[in-house]
């Protein structure tokens, strides 16, 4: 009985000094591992992102399959026939290198649109989260502006004064989806800038900026790409939308958005032209949740990676 019971204690303490010894990031990693649902959402949209970057090429120079390629006869080709893998289009072009070009545009859109709004949202909400005072009621009223009116009736205006090509809309999505990024990071400051370290920092005159940069970033990072992760995905909806009241990307440029607005015309004829558009809007916009909400919980300093810490200090797995 005292050999079990030694053993179990000498467990319990390797577990401690290795659960210690690891940073954040090492048990982020660990845990999205074990995450086998965020790990195949990060594995679909790695999947579609080179898909869409490398497959246009590869299909014209090795496959001699053209995108602006038309065919008469095969109008409406179903997935299958004639050598067309996911069918063809109402003027003959092959779906499948269709779709690869309109997923390199909209998650272009996505990506880019959604790094540089959660850089403005991180610029903003750390000067107004660190000087508070004035600057901070500035940045209140300007954010209860923005959030009293509708984003889409925004967007609404921006795409119809400026030509909705894929720069523009970047520019759009990024400058009207940024608040809630700031939002987040302003409150992540006001608790940040009263831990003794930044008040060290602050009492031995480090620059605000120098602050900024080392001290509080480095801590914003969790909630930033979780942040980022999950505005990827609401952009890729929005983008969808526009394109479906016929303000975003507009052809022959394609994108996954403007290709299901335009086949709603063919649906009889050809129900895959609205199906694989759809289907590939969707599955991203999930996996981009999937892996937020999966980060969320990996990047949570409180939570022991799949350990539970006892009133005594020792650690215990969960059941």
């Amino acid at each position: 009985m005292n050999t079990s019971t030694e053993s179990t204690a000498q467990i319990i303490r390797l577990a401690e000094e290795e659960f210690k010894s690891r940073s954040l990031w090492q048990d982020a990693l660990i845990y999205l591992w074990r995450d086998r649902l965020t790990m195949l959402a990060i594995v679909i949209l790695v999947f579609l992102t080179l898909l869409s970057l490398f497959g246009p090429p590869l299909a014209q120079h090795f496959f001699d399959l053209d995108p602006n390629r038309t065919s008469v006869l095969d109008k409406y080709a179903l997935p299958g026939e004639k050598d067309y893998l996911l069918g063809a289009d109402q003027l003959g072009r092959d779906q499948f290198v269709r779709l690869m070009i309109g997923g390199r545009v909209s998650l272009s859109i996505a990506y880019a649109a959604s790094i540089l709004s959660i850089t403005i949202g991180v610029a903003l909400g750390i000067i107004a989260g660190y000087y508070g005072g004035v600057i901070d009621d500035l940045f209140v009223w300007l954010i209860t502006t923005l959030t009293s009116i509708p984003s889409m009736f925004l967007l609404l205006i921006a795409a119809s004064i400026w030509s909705p090509s894929p720069p523009v809309l970047i520019i759009i999505l990024a400058l009207l989806s940024w608040v809630e990024t700031a939002r987040l990071v302003r409150g992540q400051v006001f608790s940040l800038r009263e831990r003794d370290f930044v008040m060290v920092a602050y009492s031995v005159g480090t620059p605000p900026w120098r602050i900024m940069t080392t001290h509080l970033i480095p801590n914003l990072l969790p909630i930033v790409i979780v942040n980022l992760a999950i505005t990827s995905g609401s952009l890729i909806l929005a983008e969808s939308g526009l394109s479906f009241l016929g303000l975003g990307v507009q052809p022959p440029t394609s994108s996954w958005g403007n290709m299901l607005t335009n086949s709603r015309t063919y649906f009889a004829k050809g129900v895959h032209l609205v199906m694989w558009p759809g289907i590939l809007i969707s599955l991203s916009v999930m996996c981009f949740y999937l892996v937020g909400d999966g980060l969320r919980d990996a990047l949570d300093p409180r939570t022991l990676r799949g350990q539970t810490v006892t009133g005594s200090g020792t650690i215990s797995a969960k059941a």
